[in-house]
């Protein structure tokens, strides 16, 4: 859309005041951390569980401490070996600060602590320095995986960089059985519901390789601080997990120490609320990928010798849900990997799509049976009353109770412009108040009266406040990435907020003209109008 001919959306925003700012009184809000190497270390602990704060990572990096101040070293050392190779190689800063390059290593150094020998000066010395080796090294190959796969529908990396540099340095150094494994070994078999009340937590603290229950427990608060549906998606996924090991003849006391929950949880966050947005489909797939990953770690532990399992059955798992829920479920979309956030920020974007897009559904069927949208329907909220008019009394210039076609355009065109520039503007906004007045007069009567003025204010609000959400929502939708909506694509959008798709008559009215797509302003302009 060329810049002399602006959208009637944002046209229209002309009228609005400006967008009171947002209130966040959470202690928990992003403005109290301040970003920097102690911010992205922080969050390239959380970022293992799928979280992006900085609280959540101190309460992980005191999980590691009570298991063991070496793992927490360790840990450390991972994590600045990681972000200092993003820093000198130039990577993208806001994936470093996001923790994105950093969490690989904090589980290399996590998993260096539990499963090398470390008994003497010189080894610890050389574990050291191996993870400092493995850290930055994961580095890279999470930015090469990225710059490989970084069209839409690619599998993301996961932690496929910690399992692999991790098997490496087992390789390099003699790997030792860890206590928690040893004490599985002479524990004796606990009952069903007792492994399954005590594998729950050590299920959170075994995504890192904690052992401890006082650990595990504070993982879940990580967790549950920044994000309670990734605690009870995580917590959900874990129990499947065990569930199914238990199925299949797993130990009991193996179960009970969480080696049979973790990549359960795993699975169950990332399929559940971080790359789809939480609903019956999503948990339903979500814990169909928590009792497979324990399957395929049954496998993997038959072809993997000595070498431990780590988390390659939630990262395959996890690609493999992926495949199978774009094939089998097209209408569920998926979260764009740059607009990841947090469940809850993604179960908003749906909510949002859904009640704009719902909106515009129904007025598109109103207008097919000759009906006019909102007609008899909602009235302008109460506090909102006096401000519309007052708005109304401004642009009515004539008082006469009405807003004209001419009245609105002088409203829009009041600003200091040039005699050309004015001339550009009046003729392309002719076309488009036209538009504007159609949809606004109700009664047919060629004239907008307060009433009709106040109802499109309020979708005008609505939609300014849900615009962004609904932007990414939409994202992967556009799957050509021409940055335009065709019919297909808007049928797909509909569908997955349980919508059916548009009949012909709907689609002569959204594709007007034989318009074959839409652009963004263009399909803005149709939620306002319809």
């Amino acid at each position: 859309m060329q810049a002399d001919a602006p959208s009637v959306y944002e046209l229209l925003q002309a009228l609005l005041p400006a967008p009171a700012p947002v209130k966040r009184q959470s202690l928990l809000a992003e403005r109290h951390f301040q970003r920097g190497p102690w911010g992205s270390g922080l969050r390239s602990f959380s970022q293992v569980i799928f979280i992006n704060h900085p609280l959540s990572g101190a309460v992980l990096l005191l999980a590691f401490l009570l298991q063991s101040p070496w793992m927490a070293l360790l840990a450390g050392i991972g994590v600045v070996a990681a972000n200092s190779a993003s820093r000198l190689l130039n990577l993208g800063r806001n994936l470093r600060d996001q923790g994105i390059h950093g969490f690989n290593g904090a589980l290399v150094g996590c998993a260096a602590a539990v499963l090398s020998d470390s008994s003497s000066v010189s080894y610890a010395g050389l574990i050291a320095v191996l993870v400092a080796l493995g850290g930055s090294l994961t580095t890279v190959m999470v930015e090469l995986w990225r710059r490989r796969f970084h069209h839409r529908g690619d599998p993301p990396a996961l932690t496929l960089p910690f399992c692999l540099i991790t098997w490496g340095l087992l390789t390099l150094v003699s790997p030792r059985i860890p206590d928690s494994i040893e004490a599985v070994k002479a524990a004796a078999s606990p009952g069903s519901v007792q492994a399954l009340a005590v594998g729950l937590p050590h299920s959170f603290g075994q995504v890192f390789l904690c052992s401890g229950l006082a650990s595990g427990w504070l993982v879940l608060l990580a967790v549950a601080v920044a994000s309670p549906i990734a605690a009870a998606l995580g917590a959900c996924g874990a129990l499947i997990g065990m569930i199914t090991a238990m199925a299949i003849g797993a130990d009991p006391a193996a179960i009970a120490q969480g080696l049979w929950g973790y990549n359960g949880l795993l699975v169950a966050i990332a399929l559940g609320g971080i790359f789809h947005a939480p609903g019956r489909r999503t948990l339903a797939i979500a814990l169909m990928g928590a009792g497979l990953a324990s399957l395929l770690q049954a496998l993997q532990g038959r072809w993997m010798g000595n070498l431990p399992p780590l988390t390659l059955s939630f990262i395959v798992t996890t690609w493999m849900m992926q495949r199978l829920a774009g094939r089998a479920l097209p209408a569920l979309i998926p979260v764009a990997l740059h607009a990841v956030v947090s469940p809850e920020e993604h179960r908003k974007r749906f909510l949002v799509a859904s009640e704009l897009l719902g909106r515009f559904r129904r007025n598109l069927q109103q207008r097919v049976d000759g009906i006019a949208p909102n007609a008899g329907g909602e009235q302008p909220q109460i506090e909102l009353n006096s401000q519309m008019q007052d708005l109304f009394d401004q642009l009515d210039r004539n008082h006469d109770g009405n807003l004209s076609l001419d009245e609105l355009r002088d409203a829009l065109l009041s600003g200091g412009t040039s005699k050309q520039s004015h001339q550009r503007r009046t003729s392309s906004l002719n076309d488009q108040l036209t538009a504007t007045m159609a949809s606004m007069d109700l009664n047919g009567d060629g004239r907008i009266d307060c009433s009709e003025f106040s109802q499109l204010i309020q979708r005008l609000q609505r939609l300014r406040q849900g615009e962004e959400r609904l932007l990414l929502y939409l994202m992967p939708v556009d799957s050509n990435g021409n940055d335009r909506l065709d019919q297909d694509e808007l049928d797909l959008l509909l569908q997955s907020i349980g919508q059916t798709p548009l009949t012909s008559k709907e689609q002569a009215l959204v594709f007007a003209n034989q318009q074959q797509s839409l652009s963004w302003h263009d399909f803005v302009d149709r939620l306002l109008l319809s």
